[in-house]
C-alpha cells in the first residue's frame, strides 16, 4: 500500500512535467508561419465551397465538409509534429526517413502497376472512397532524405557537384522515374527542381545551376517543335494533348477547352472580380473548377487583386522559411527549409502557369486552396516539419544568446 501511495505523486509529477514541456515547446511556435498557413486553409475552404456549387459528383456542402475535415487533420498533424523535439541530424531519424521513403516508393510502384487511371495517369491508390496520391507524400520525404545526404557533402572546386555517390541520389531518381511513368509530368518536374535546387544550396557550383536552367529553358522553347515527333509515340498521348492545348488551345479540340475557359474566367473577373459566388465559368464551362483551376475561379469571383494577395501571403511563408534557413546552425535544417520553400514556389508557378497558359497544363494543384484531402494532409505534414525545425532554430538561438550573456 505504501509503495502505491509513493507511486501516485510520481506519476502526477510526470504528467505535470510533460504538460510543462509542451507549454515550453509552444514558446517557439513561429506565428509568422502558422498564421498565414491557417489563413490560406480557411480561404481555401471558402473557395472550394463556392467553386463546387455546380459539380455533378456532389454538393458544395459535401465538398466543404470534406475539405474542412482534412484541414483540421492537417492542422492537427502540424501541431503534433511541431510538439516533438526531433534530432534531425541523428542516425535514428536518418534511418526512419530512409524507411519512409522506401515504403512510399513501394506504394508508388504498386500504384503504377494496379492503380486506376485518373485524368490520364495512374497516380492514385484508393482505400475505400478515400484516394491517396503517394507522390504528394514523396515530395516531403525526398526533401528530408536529400537534405540529410547532402548536408554531409564537402564541395570540391574541380567538379560540378559535391562528393556525391550513386546511393545519395538513388531514391530521388527512382521516385522521379516512377512519377514520370505514371505519367505525372507536373509531379516529376517538381521533384527534379527540388533536387536540383537543394543540391545547389548544398554546394553545387553556379556553373552547374546555369547549365541546368539553360537546358530547362531550351526544352521549354522546343516544345512546339517537338510535338509532331512526340505525337507519333504510342504513349503519353493524354499529356501530349495538353501540350497541344498549350501551343494553341483554339486548335486543340477538347484538350484546349479547359484553358480557353480559364482565360474567360480571368477576363470576366478583371481587377476586382464579379463577386463571391458569381462565377460564370464554374457553371459547367470549366471542368473540375475546384481543383487544378481553382485560381481561375478566384480570379473571376474576387479579381486579380485577390490572387496577388494570396501570392503575398505565400511570399511571407517563403520569406520566413528562407530567413530561418539562413539562421540555422545545422546544414541539415537549412536544406530542409530551403527544400520546402522551393517546393512551394515551384508548385505555385506550375499551377498558375497552367491557369494563364504560360506553361502546359500538368494537373498540379494550388497549395492548400485546391480541393483534395490527400494533398492537404501532405501539406500539413510538410509544414509540421517546417515549424518543428524553425522552433528548434529559435530555441537554439535563444539558448545561445542567454549563454553568451
Amino acid at each position: 500500500m505504501e509503495a502505491k501511495k509513493e507511486q501516485a505523486p510520481k506519476n502526477g509529477a510526470n504528467k505535470i512535467s510533460l504538460i510543462n514541456r509542451i507549454k515550453n515547446r509552444f514558446r517557439y511556435l513561429d506565428l509568422w508561419l502558422l498564421i498565414p498557413i491557417v489563413a490560406v486553409m480557411i480561404f481555401g475552404d471558402a473557395m472550394v465551397y463556392t467553386a463546387s456549387t455546380n459539380m455533378a459528383t456532389g454538393s458544395a456542402s459535401s465538398f466543404l465538409k470534406k475539405q474542412a475535415l482534412f484541414g483540421v487533420l492537417s492542422l492537427t498533424a502540424i501541431l503534433i509534429i511541431f510538439i516533438f523535439k526531433i534530432k534531425w541530424e541523428s542516425k535514428f531519424i536518418n534511418r526512419a526517413v530512409l524507411a519512409v521513403n522506401i515504403v512510399i516508393l513501394i506504394t508508388m510502384g504498386i500504384t503504377l502497376l494496379v492503380g486506376p487511371v485518373t485524368s490520364g495517369a495512374k497516380g492514385w491508390i484508393y482505400i475505400g472512397s478515400f484516394g491517396i496520391q503517394p507522390v504528394e507524400y514523396f515530395k516531403i520525404s525526398m526533401i528530408l532524405y536529400i537534405a540529410h545526404r547532402f548536408a554531409r557533402k564537402i564541395p570540391k572546386n574541380k567538379v560540378w557537384f559535391p562528393n556525391i555517390k550513386l546511393r545519395d541520389v538513388m531514391i530521388p531518381v527512382i521516385g522521379i522515374i516512377l512519377t514520370t511513368l505514371m505519367p505525372d509530368m507536373g509531379g516529376a518536374i517538381i521533384l527534379i527542381l527540388i533536387l536540383a535546387i537543394v543540391m545547389t544550396m548544398a554546394g553545387v557550383r553556379k556553373k552547374a545551376l546555369l547549365t541546368f536552367l539553360s537546358v530547362v529553358v531550351c526544352l521549354y522553347i522546343a516544345i512546339p517543335f517537338l510535338l509532331p515527333v512526340l505525337g507519333k509515340l504510342p504513349f503519353f498521348q493524354y499529356q501530349l494533348a495538353r501540350f497541344d492545348a498549350y501551343v494553341n488551345p483554339w486548335l486543340a479540340g477538347d484538350a484546349g477547352h479547359q484553358l480557353i475557359n480559364s482565360y474567360y474566367a480571368i477576363s470576366n473577373g478583371g481587377l476586382f472580380g464579379r463577386g463571391l459566388g458569381n462565377s460564370i465559368q464554374k457553371t459547367g464551362y470549366l471542368p473540375e473548377p475546384n481543383t487544378d483551376f481553382i485560381m481561375a475561379i478566384v480570379g473571376e469571383e474576387l479579381g486579380a487583386i485577390t490572387i496577388w494577395l494570396v501570392l503575398i501571403v505565400f511570399a511571407v511563408i517563403i520569406w520566413r522559411l528562407i530567413v530561418m534557413g539562413i539562421r540555422a546552425r545545422h546544414m541539415n535544417q537549412r536544406l530542409v527549409l530551403y527544400g520546402i520553400a522551393t517546393y512551394i514556389v515551384v508548385q505555385i508557378l506550375i499551377n498558375l502557369g497552367g491557369v494563364v497558359g504560360a506553361l502546359p497544363i500538368t494537373g498540379v494543384t494550388f497549395p492548400m486552396i485546391s480541393y483534395g484531402g490527400s494533398s492537404l494532409l501532405s501539406w500539413g505534414i510538410t509544414f509540421g516539419v517546417a515549424l518543428n525545425i524553425v522552433g528548434q532554430i529559435k530555441s537554439e538561438t535563444m539558448n545561445y544568446t542567454i549563454r553568451k550573456e
